[in-house]
């Protein structure tokens, strides 16, 4: 169990209500989707070096993979990963590095949402995106990173 990373270390907080609760059509623009926060400890940055082979064990900065793993889990916790939904890839910004000791809250809300529809044969096929802002930023307001995650939502999706 080496490899779990210490979740005493990581909060949660947001609404009750979690986006895979709401329609597409609930679905809005600025919708905060919750958020959370973790602490960078020396301890956790040496696990992450030597489990990703990163020579980086945070002298001066923290490992960038390490912020996005953490933000990860929060999406995760705050149920941002649609079941069925795939991934459509993300436009990630890095403003400032993060370092040990820092204390990063990541903050979740919808970015935009669309329906993309395709005639073929006669029929129309609509397929429903959703993006997704990931901003984190340290103790102080300094910005971390900004991510849009994007999403193709499941044919299923209502």
């Amino acid at each position: 169990m080496e490899q779990k990373f210490n979740t005493e270390l990581i909060t949660n907080f947001g609404p009750d209500t979690l986006l895979p609760d709401l329609t597409f059509a609930e679905m809005q623009s600025g919708w905060d989707c919750g958020g959370g926060t973790y602490k960078i400890t020396k301890g956790e940055v040496e696990k992450f070096a030597r489990l990703m082979g990163d020579p980086n064990t945070g002298a001066e900065t923290v490992p960038v993979g390490m912020i996005y793993i953490y933000g990860l889990r929060i999406c995760w916790d705050r149920k941002v990963f649609i079941d069925q939904a795939v991934r459509a890839g993300d436009t990630i910004t890095f403003h400032n590095p993060a370092k040990i000791g820092d204390t990063i809250t990541t903050r979740l809300s919808i970015a935009d949402k669309k329906e993309v529809s395709k005639e073929k044969d006669g029929q129309v096929k609509v397929t429903k995106f959703l993006y997704v802002n990931m901003s984190a930023e340290n103790q102080d307001g300094a910005k971390i990173v900004d991510i849009v995650m994007s999403f193709m939502l499941p044919k299923t999706m209502k």
